[in-house]
């Protein structure tokens, strides 16, 4: 599924609206997402869309989700469901999310243990309060990632 509508509004290019919910793929390797708003199967399959063209079209080995929950309302069925079945991308190396309140770290980690329950290899998933710690784990996990690629 492609975006619905591209924005500037937020003050950079490379910005996608899907429902109320804004996203882009940054070069370094990061779908960074803004949720807002209840959460469609619709908006999940773009958000995987996105995530699948940034590992095929620049083919990079380590690609991890940075989400910002603090907006985020109900997890709609389709959407749970889209995001428990839809199968972990080798490439995925994390899920950090940051910003959210305890109800909504629950309603995240409620399918992200779904999602396990199906699928071997599921990535870490990590919670942080500012985007700046969220996006250090991810220096620090590829970083980690990048010594063990090493021969």
């Amino acid at each position: 599924m492609r975006p619905d509508l591209p924005t500037n509004a937020l003050g950079s290019e490379g910005w996608y609206r899907t429902g109320g919910h804004t996203y882009r793929c940054e070069d370094a390797g990061i779908v960074f997402i803004r949720l807002g708003g209840d959460l469609a199967e619709d908006d999940v399959a773009a958000f995987f869309d996105a995530f699948a063209r940034l590992c095929d079209e620049r083919g990079l080995a380590h690609v991890f989700w940075l989400i910002d929950i603090g907006r985020l309302g109900a997890v709609l069925p389709g959407a749970r469901t889209r995001a428990a079945t839809t199968p972990v991308r080798r490439e995925n190396k994390g899920m950090v999310l940051f910003n959210g309140s305890f109800k909504q770290r629950v309603l995240v980690r409620l399918v992200d243990k779904a999602t396990s329950l199906l699928q071997p290899k599921v990535p870490p998933l990590v919670f942080f309060s500012a985007e700046a710690e969220a996006r250090a784990w991810i220096d620090a996990r590829r970083r980690e990632l990048g010594m063990r690629d090493d021969p």
